[in-house]
């Protein structure tokens, strides 16, 4: 009965290389536009919400940073 249905390929697992390549792509998106939106928000909600993206982005760079000690 199993060869009746579709095989379907599974997507290969990324290794840790990978996950902190994409981990660095999306930290320095993050810290772009939360520079962004702070420098246009100026003290207001939008600029916090701007700092808010950096402060983000800041973990993410921790987590890529550990993710990449672990694949060397």
């Amino acid at each position: 009965m199993s060869e009746d249905r579709p095989q379907y390929q599974r997507d290969p697992v990324p290794t840790n290389a990978e996950i902190a390549e994409r981990l660095r792509t999306l930290s320095e998106q993050l810290a772009d536009l939360g520079c962004d939106m702070e420098f246009l928000g100026g003290f207001g909600p939008m600029g916090q919400r701007g700092r808010d993206l950096l402060w983000l982005a800041r973990i993410v760079r921790t987590c890529m940073h550990e993710i990449e000690g672990e694949a060397k």
